[in-house]
């Protein structure tokens, strides 16, 4: 397995539009990369587009899982573009795995894991080993081969120190790599900060750093996408501006964010 992931020529088209070229062809497989944002940047069009892309464009299944947002609004955003996750769960190529703290109903092809009990996202007896062992299980019963963590800003604030946030990020990331699962984990960048050592122990463990950025320019908001690091792939230094349209995210980068005058 370790020789197939130092092949450069593995690689996973993202399905974001004006991205894969930017990083030689696409993510390098079985890693996992981390997405940082803000508030309003796309983080989850970004990442329901990847696992949605990756089952209709290139024949690759997925899983959400989600300490976060239910997976009925992420579902009803997504219809938006046309991106129909309903229909992908019924037929077995799409899952969520829900490890959110919050009550709810949840469908039948909605995975809870069992092994949780009462003991969810915020508690004190919450198991990183029990969500591992969900998206395991998710992982055989849909033959995934993308996974989308939303978000490991949720599951950092569960620890206490940062050597224990270190070391509970690493598992995981080890975990999902051994699971040969290619994962993009969403992480909030409220600050838009642009020290590397400010991001947090997920920055420096992932394989790679994407950050949407968003700034203020007169009257509007402008969006530009910045991959910070890749390792195992040449990838752009520069911003490259990018747009969440109808049919969602597209990186253009052939355009410049700021223009000289």
């Amino acid at each position: 397995m370790e020789s197939s992931k130092m092949s450069v020529s593995e690689r996973v088209k993202t399905g974001i539009k004006g991205l894969d070229e930017l990083i030689e062809g696409g993510l390098p497989r079985g890693y996992g990369f981390l997405l940082l944002g803000g508030p309003g940047t796309g983080k989850t069009t970004f990442g329901v587009q990847y696992l949605y892309k990756g089952l209709t464009d290139y024949g690759e299944n997925g899983m959400y899982v989600t300490f976060d947002e239910p997976p009925y609004s992420i579902t009803t955003n997504s219809q938006r573009y046309g991106w129909n996750v309903a229909d992908a769960e019924k037929q077995g190529t799409f899952a969520y795995v829900d490890v959110s703290p919050i009550k709810r109903e949840t469908k039948a092809t909605t995975f809870v894991p069992p092994s949780l009990g009462q003991n969810f996202l915020g508690s004190e007896k919450f198991k990183l080993d029990d969500v591992v062992a969900a998206i395991k299980e998710v992982k055989k019963k849909v033959n995934a081969k993308r996974c989308v963590i939303d978000s490991i800003s949720a599951l950092t604030l569960q620890y206490k120190d940062d050597f224990e946030i270190r070391q509970q990020t690493l598992r995981l990331i080890k975990e999902l790599t051994e699971m040969d699962l290619t994962t993009i984990m969403l992480a909030e960048n409220p600050e838009d900060r642009q020290d590397m050592t400010k991001f947090g122990a997920e920055a420096f463990l992932a394989q790679g750093v994407i950050v949407l950025h968003m700034y203020r320019i007169e009257e509007s908001n402008v969006k530009a996408l910045e991959v910070r690091k890749m390792r195992g792939a040449k990838h752009t230094d520069r911003l490259c501006p990018y747009r969440i349209t109808a049919e969602g995210i597209e990186v253009y980068p052939e355009e410049t964010v700021f223009r000289s005058v």
